[in-house]
């Protein structure tokens, strides 16, 4: 199953390279411990990011240090495999549920090595694709329509025309879920019943409560992901519900946007910063943010029941399951891939995505992954997902060799 079309030129792969650095605020007197120093807005230099033993460290503006969140062992491995792949650009991130811990943040490009986490990682370089999806499936649960619900379609597979939209009995030969419609990425299916059950306020209300197009707040500067909901466009609105244009998405969102639905509907505040000090060794206190409501917790329970299906019978099925259906891992994970290509002004480009959480029957980590391709491909990114879940949770069996699960 395609879940994905080509896009017209774009030059969303065009970026600024600049040193990336952010305030990272203090707390306020009443909750600094004995000993500390509150300083005015400490700066984290993103370039400074470096491995001190056994811990990722990074230099403060005023002289003092950090140690990060970061998971050293997760870390490098996803950099090798994306190193080893030669992938032209990739990143990946990976939290934790629910403190948002970041355990990962990587950014390679065999194309443009200056690029790297700030500009891969931080920056929505490429398009949401039918990660979208998972959006328009929480707006249609907060509007009734629930994962069983069945609708009859044509078409779809790739591609979304005017007369998906309307039912035609003669060649409307299969009738399927929401739920389905998720899990296989069929277009048709979500299209059809977010033109009938949402409206365009309908859906960038749940977009802009899920992030997009608001600043998340994190100790490096995270670009805001983009969308743009037609309202006096039939079409370009259900291309949009379908993740069709319209929409880009950042990584570090894209797994805030998995940890939400993992975490019942509370999106955890990112962390990077473990513990600071100052120039004089003094700690620097930093605020502990608190998770962002997005979604009702039921909403978010009947939309992970649906990306199980992902891996379970849908599009990444073939990294997550042997050929006899059963699964590679001792554990479910529930997930949304992602398929887009375009010409960019780095020539074709094809997008790749793989966003989830893992255990999915007790989440305690969520991730998201994109590759942009050449047109001859290695991998792609459910295999750097099924990687990242491997390694944290401590289960090294060996990747399937077949990697071209969409």
């Amino acid at each position: 199953m395609y879940d994905g079309v080509t896009m017209p030129r774009t030059s969303g792969l065009i970026f600024g390279l600049v040193a990336a650095t952010v305030f990272l605020s203090p707390a306020g007197a009443e909750s600094a411990p004995r000993g500390s120093t509150e300083v005015p807005a400490p700066l984290l230099r993103a370039e400074t990011i470096r491995l001190a033993g056994h811990r990722y460290v990074a230099d403060l503006a005023d002289g003092g240090r950090a140690e990060l969140t970061l998971d050293p062992r997760l870390q490098q491995s996803t950099e090798n495999v994306l190193r080893n792949f030669q992938i032209p650009f990739g990143a990946a991130v990976v939290v934790s549920i629910p403190d948002g811990r970041v355990l990962a943040l990587v950014g390679q490009s065999a194309a443009d090595p200056r690029l790297g986490p700030s500009e891969l990682a931080l920056r929505p370089w490429a398009p949401a694709a039918s990660v979208f999806k998972v959006i328009s499936a929480a707006a249609l649960v907060e509007n009734g329509v629930m994962g069983s619900t069945r609708t009859c379609y044509h078409g779809g597979v790739s591609s979304i025309l005017a007369d998906n939209l309307v039912d035609v009995p003669a060649i409307d030969r299969r009738c399927d879920t929401l739920a389905f419609g998720l899990g296989k990425s069929q277009n048709a299916i979500i299209a059809k019943l977010a033109t009938r059950h949402l409206t365009a306020d309908d859906l960038t209300r749940v977009g802009r409560s899920f992030g997009f197009d608001e600043a998340i707040p994190f100790e490096l500067p995270v670009e805001p992901s983009h969308l743009d909901v037609p309202g006096d466009d039939h079409l370009e609105f259900a291309r949009t519900a379908a993740g069709f244009w319209h929409s880009t998405l950042s990584p570090m969102h894209g797994a805030l946007l998995a940890a939400a639905i993992a975490n019942r509907g509370q999106m955890p505040a990112p962390m990077l910063i473990d513990r600071a000090v100052d120039r004089d060794g003094r700690p620097v206190v930093a605020p502990v943010a608190t998770p962002r409501h997005v979604v009702d917790a039921t909403a978010a329970r009947e939309v992970g029941r649906m990306m199980e299906l992902t891996t379970r019978i849908g599009t990444a099925k073939g990294t997550f399951r042997d050929k006899r259906g059963r699964r590679l891992l001792p554990f479910e994970v529930a997930g949304k891939t992602g398929t887009l290509s375009a010409e960019t002004d780095h020539g074709y480009v094809g997008y790749s995505w793989f966003v989830g959480y893992a255990p999915a029957e007790r989440p305690t980590i969520a991730f998201a992954v994109v590759l942009g391709n050449n047109p001859n491909w290695r991998i792609k990114a459910t295999y750097v997902g099924r990687h990242i879940v491997s390694e944290v949770l401590g289960t090294r069996s060996q990747a399937p060799r077949l990697l071209a699960s969409k």
